[in-house]
This record gives structure tokens, sequence and C-alpha cells, in this order.
């Protein structure tokens, strides 16, 4: 999903405009606040928004394109577990920051885990990407203009080579093309729509004081893979059906997903303050 499109970074009005990362967390962290007592040290949505867009894994990757990305894809039917160890990761240090009160730390953990959940569960990231990219351009160097790297823009050993593998990269029905389509498509969609709309209707303090991360970001998984939305772009574009199913659908998952994650974290760390407060 986008998360640089915003107005600037660290505008109140982040998200408003276009950036699907900021405005899913908002629904989030609003959504989490009316369901769990999460206390002080837990960060608000302005300090977690600090660490999306050009802050965030997206970013990080027009800064140094090619260096230490995080690529947060996932195919659902043969799981290597690479965005897995990113979410344990980024869940773990979350807890350690909230328990220690560290708010800058936690306000950065919150927001990469956040987007880790969100790229994972978006259909364009069930893609074997990854595989597809490396068969179509190898081990190519990036073009570089006046010594900048250009991402995804590829040198090949001769000027019509060049051309051909960015044509099929970047080209009409290119593997880059149809993956950044299907991600506007859904920043489009999903612009004009009020937070509450976002939010699944049937989220519970219950679900909130019981969450399990990994549980909720698998079970969401399995419900949108089986809808085969990527497939079915691929096939037809974005059509009406398409549309409807993503906001009506798949938004309201990834929300939940993202607040249960929070809410597993800030669960956590409770308890382990309690735990250690015994000793």
């Amino acid at each position: 999903m986008y998360a640089t499109l915003c107005v600037k970074p660290g505008s109140k009005r982040s998200g408003k405009i276009i950036g699907t990362h900021q405005k899913l967390d908002k629904a989030a962290r609003q959504l989490l606040g009316r369901n769990l007592p999460v206390g002080k040290n837990f960060p608000t949505i302005t300090e977690i928004l600090r660490f999306e867009g050009m802050q965030g894994p997206d970013g990080l990757k027009r800064k140094s394109p090619g260096v230490d990305e995080p690529e947060h894809f996932i195919v659902p039917e043969d799981d290597d577990g690479v965005l897995l160890k990113y979410m344990q990761d980024h869940h773990y240090n979350l807890v350690q920051a909230l328990k220690k009160g560290d708010r800058v730390r936690a306000s950065f953990e919150a927001a990469w885990l956040a987007h880790v959940v969100t790229d994972g569960l978006t259909p364009a990231h069930h893609y074997p990407f990854r595989e597809a990219r490396e068969e179509l351009l190898g081990d190519s160097d990036y073009i570089k203009v006046f010594g900048v790297e250009l991402k995804g823009v590829t040198k090949g050993k001769s000027f019509a080579e060049t051309m051909r593998r960015n044509w099929l990269y970047f080209g009409a029905g290119g593997l880059m093309t149809k993956h950044i389509a299907y991600e506007y498509g859904v920043a489009y969609i999903i612009t004009p729509v009020p937070l509450k709309l976002l939010q699944p209707r049937d989220f519970t303090p219950d679900e909130a004081e019981h969450a399990d991360c990994e549980k909720a970001f698998y079970d969401a998984l399995e419900r949108i893979s089986n809808l085969k939305m990527y497939d079915h772009f691929l096939k037809h574009g974005w059509t009406t059906e398409l549309a409807v199913e993503t906001r009506e659908v798949l938004i309201p998952e990834i929300v939940r997903a993202i607040a249960l994650a929070w809410a597993s974290a800030a669960n956590q760390a409770k308890k382990e303050l309690k735990e250690d407060a015994k000793k």
C-alpha cells in the first residue's frame, strides 16, 4: 500500500488526501482506543504517524533502493516465514518499549508493525512478486541519474535489453505497473470514506482484551486470500464488484488486524510488568 503520498511529513492532514497506511493506522488507533484501555504509554496516532510515509518502510525504499529493503510479501499457500519474522520482531520490540515507557521507540515499532500487517494482508502482496521480478530482471544493476539509483529501472547488457526489461517491468501490463495500479486503486477507494466506515462493525472489547497478533493476522490472511481479489484484478482490472469488496471486506479486515496487533503488544507489556513487579 502507499504511505508516501500524503500532504507532507508530519502534517496533521497526513493520510487525509492519499496515504493508505496513514488512514488505516488512524482507523485502527481509533478502534483500539474505544475498545481497550491501552494506558498512557501507548503512542497516540500523531506519534505513530511520525514513523510512516518517508519515515517508514516505503520511505526507506526511496532513500536507499536495493539496500536492506524490508519486502513485505507473503504467498499464503507457500509461506516462507519472512514476513512473520518481521512481524514478530516489531511486536517484541513494541512490547519492550511499552514496558520501558519509551514512547519514541514504541511509536516507531507500532508504525512499522502496522505497516507489515497491512502489506501482508494486501492481495497484491500475495502474488509471488519477488520470484517473478528476479526471473525478469536477474541481477541487473539499477540505472543511475546524476549518481542516484532509480528504483526498479534496470540496466541490461545492451540498450535493447535495457528497454525490453524495463518495458516488461514498467510498461503497459508490466509486473510493477499492475502492482501499482492495484494499490492506487485501493488508495482512491478509501480516500473519501470516513474512518468509522473503514472499521469492522463487530469488533468488541473482549476481542481486544484477548488479542493474539499472529493468530489475528493469519485468520485475516486466510479470509482475504480465499477471495482471490488480486486474481480478479489481473483478469478484469478494477470493477465495481471489486471496489465494493475492497471497501466492505478487505479494509475492515486489515484495520481489525492492526488494532489486534497493537492490543496484543499492549496486553503483553501490561502482563510482563505485573509479573516483574511480583519478583
